[in-house]
Parts: C-alpha cells; structure tokens; sequence
C-alpha cells in the first residue's frame, strides 16, 4: 500500500535519533502520526447549511518516566519539528514526574511491525462531491415529502480518509490506511402542539458503499416514518414494571451503564461501583457481556463493510481483541489502557484510544456486547402477560460511581397477554445497573442480536463505537412517563 510521503519523514534514521534523544532521560516514548482527508456535508429543510473538504495532518508525542507523562502535540511531519517536539516532551515528562506522587513503571509489550488497510468496495476519493451532495438532497426531500406533520428535517453526510503511522519505544512500527463513512437523518414532525422527532444513522469502516445498503437507503423513511407514529402516542402510568427491551436499547444500557463502569481509569480513580469486584458474582449467571473490536465482524450482519467501532490497534500499539467482562454473571476483567494496566499488574487489552493523534489515550470500549442466549422473540412475548416493550434510546444520564441510570426511549408499547398493544411515547426506565443485570430472566436468541453505532464522549474527546444485544427481559423495573 502507497504511504504518504510526509509519513515517510519518520523513518528508522529518526526513530534512532530519538533513541538517542530519549536515553537514560525517560522510560517510555511513542508517536501517532496522521493525514485525515475526508467530506462534511450538513443540510437543514433541504437547504445547505455548510459543505467542506478537509486535510488535517496531526502528531502526537508522548514521553514517560516513573508516573509522568509528557505529551507534545506538532501540526506538521518536518523531521526538525518532530526532534524539537520530543525534546519538549521530555522536558514534560520530567516535570510531571517531579510534582507527581504516584510512581509506576509501564510495563513492556511485545513490539509489532506490521501494515493494516480496510477494504472499500467503492473508495471515498472516487466519488465525486456532487454525487455526495445528491445524496443528501435526496434523503432531504424523502424525509421532507414523507408526511404534511414533517416540519423540520436534518441530514448530515461525513466521510474520512486516514493514513496513520505509530511507532514506540519498544520496537514497534504499525501503518493503517483506513475510511469511515457516516450518515445521520433526522425528522421533526409536528401535530396539535404535539412535537415529536426522531433520529437514524448508519456508519461504518468502509466505503461509499455504506451508504447503498437497504438501511441506508430507507434511513430518510425510517425516521420520517418514527417521527410521525410518535404523535399518536400515549404517555403511560408511572410505576413498577416487567419489561422487554429491543437490542438497541439494551446495547446502550450495556456500553453506557456499565460499560464505563469496566473502564480502568474509573476504577483507579474511585470513580466506579466494580472497584475491588474482579471475581465477584455482579450479575445473573446467564450473563455475558464481551468487548471486541476486532476487525472481520460486519459479515454477521451481512454487512459490505466493517463494524464503526472496530480497529486494527488501539493508539497505544496494542492489537484490537476480544476482552470477556463479564462470564456467567462473573466479572472477569476490566479494559485497559497501557497505564492502568501497568498500574494493575495485567496485561493491556486493547482500549487506550484517543479521538485524534493531537490527542491522548484514553481508556475507551469498542464494541461493547451481551451475548445472546436461547430465548426466541416469541417465546419472550408469549411469557410476558403483562408489561412494556421498550424500544430504541433517546438520551440518558448514567453514574459509573453509584450504578445509576435513567433512560428514555424512543418508541414504547404495552404488552398484555403476550401481544403488543398501543404505542407509547415518553417512557423513561431508571434502576441500578447491578440491581438489573440480576433481575434479567430472558435474554433472547442470535436471531434477535442487532447492534447500533455511535459517537461516545469522554474527557472531551470521541471515538467510533458500536454496542449490541439481543432482545432480553427485566423484571420489577421503575418506569416513568409524563402523565
């Protein structure tokens, strides 16, 4: 694979004069460099609100010695920036170390030379921006002619191209050529001073041709058609409930309430209510819940494309894998960047990530999963006398430290003798995570198993990810509604 030649700057004659730089200075040093090319395309009621190509060139520098890091951040790949930009770190990390009372060393991992490109059946820098442009104008006047209660309609299109090289001190030299596609549609419709919206999108590691799948093309109509079936919808009565929850909203409930409870940075800090659990039972002994971003897993859905939060490595040089959190009600393991596990004494997994190389790692999930059972859809509702059926997520509030959650769903509908009845809206379900992953009593088949996608936020910064579930059943829920 052709790489950039202003990636070809940092060559094994530099990483030797770096050597030279770093000696018996610092313990530890790795650098991110990165060209992002890529399209933004935002349009509101079927007007252009912005377009824009764009080139970014980042590079992160980062120096450690005895529990202090040095990070230095370059906007360009000249040879003399990148030695005057180390030395600066350096300079950091000694000061760090200096004012920090937490001493640790990083342990070393096993370096890794290797070059990773994902496949694009149809590559992003051959579609004319004209085609793109239609794409969203299309979308908009489907969304838009969908129904006379559509009032507002939004359609964002991003696309973006990276070469992207890491090197460390312990020997490694990894090179990725990857492309990502986003497409977001979103409808408000309004009706008897009712105002009710909904949001799709699809994305993806690949090329153009996320957006000729059967989803993407029906994601204007999906969301026009949500937003207007919402109007219709009635509040429910506030109380105690069984519930059954699609995968999308039991996949967000996974990566959001107890997923970041999983990360090692809020463990070390106190700041989660798994500290001290590994080994403890946390939830029933039907449940597994796994991390893994690793690349290949599109074809499971039938999918042209890989999965939006898979990688090749983390930005830390370790390899994507499979991390079981949680076997049989157990938890078995947390997720870690290269300092928290060097703090904990375990081997990292894969999650340092960071949003940009002018950025730093972060302990991060990937694609945060509970694993399916053998519960088939109709069993589940045929077993469920009474109860609702919670689908899809709007937004939410989580607390790692305690285990709070709230959320509120999209689409809701009471279950009554195993039949699904009236629609509701405004349906909001709260608990302790710990308290729910034991009152789980169905966890539905392969068949039922979907996943969403998103943007997650931490520490200001956000990167690609994925969450999935089958459908599963909770009992005894505290649900909310409006009236």
């Amino acid at each position: 694979m052709e790489i950039s030649d202003e990636l070809k700057a940092i060559d094994e004659s530099l990483v030797k004069q770096l050597n030279q730089i770093a000696k018996e200075k610092i313990e530890y040093w790795d650098i991110r460099a990165e060209i992002n090319k890529g399209t933004s395309i935002d349009f509101t009621d079927q007007k252009s609100k912005a377009i824009s190509s764009f080139e970014v060139i980042d590079c992160g520098i980062r120096t450690f010695k005895n529990g202090g890091w040095g990070f230095s951040v370059l906007k360009d790949l000249n040879r003399e920036s990148i030695k005057l930009g180390f030395q600066k770190a350096i300079k950091l990390a000694c000061l760090s170390e200096s004012l920090s009372k937490l001493k640790f060393k990083i342990n070393p991992t096993d370096p890794i030379i290797e070059k990773f490109k994902n496949n694009q059946k149809k590559k992003l820098e051959e579609i004319d921006i004209e085609d793109k442009i239609n794409l969203v104008k299309e979308h908009e006047k489907i969304a838009s002619d969908y129904s006379s209660y559509v009032k507002n309609t939004h359609t964002i299109y991003l696309d973006g191209h990276s070469q992207y090289l890491f090197l460390n001190s312990f020997g490694s030299n990894v090179f990725q050529d990857l492309s990502f596609l986003r497409l977001f549609c979103m409808v408000f419709t309004q009706k008897n001073g009712i105002v009710e919206n909904s949001l799709n999108s699809v994305a993806g590691i690949g090329g153009y041709e996320i957006v000729e799948t059967e989803k993407a093309i029906n994601l204007s109509t999906k969301s026009a058609e949500e937003a207007v079936a919402l109007l219709n919808a009635k509040s429910p009565i506030g109380g105690k409930f069984t519930i059954i929850a699609d995968s999308k909203l039991t996949g967000t409930i996974i990566h959001e309430a107890f997923g970041h409870a999983c990360e090692a940075d809020h463990v070390l800090n106190n700041e989660s209510i798994l500290k001290d659990m590994i080994g403890e039972t946390v939830a029933s002994e039907e449940v597994n819940i796994i991390d893994d971003p690793t690349m290949g897993q599109g074809s499971q859905f039938n999918l042209p494309y890989e999965l939006f939060g898979s990688y090749f490595i983390d930005d830390e040089g370790i390899p994507s894998q499979k991390t079981i959190i949680i076997e049989n009600g157990i938890l078995k393991n947390y997720i870690h960047s290269l300092e928290t596990s060097s703090r904990m004494n375990v081997s990292p997994n894969g999650h340092g990530r960071a949003s940009s190389s002018s950025d730093r790692p972060q302990v991060r999930m990937g694609f945060t999963f509970l694993e399916p059972k053998d519960w088939n859809l109709d069993e589940i509702f045929e077993d469920t006398k009474n109860g609702i059926l919670c689908e899809d997520f709007k937004y939410g509030y989580t607390d790692p430290t305690t285990g709070n959650f709230q959320f509120k769903c999209k689409f809701s509908f009471r279950i009554q003798n195993g039949e699904k009845k009236e629609i509701m809206r405004d349906v909001s379900l709260s608990g302790m995570i710990l308290e729910a992953l034991n009152k789980i009593s169905a966890i539905g088949d392969q068949k039922s198993f979907n996943y969403s996608v998103g943007i997650c936020g931490k520490g200001g910064q956000g990167v690609r990810v994925c969450d999935g579930a089958p459908y599963i059943r909770l009992e005894d829920v505290t649900i909310g509604g409006q009236d």
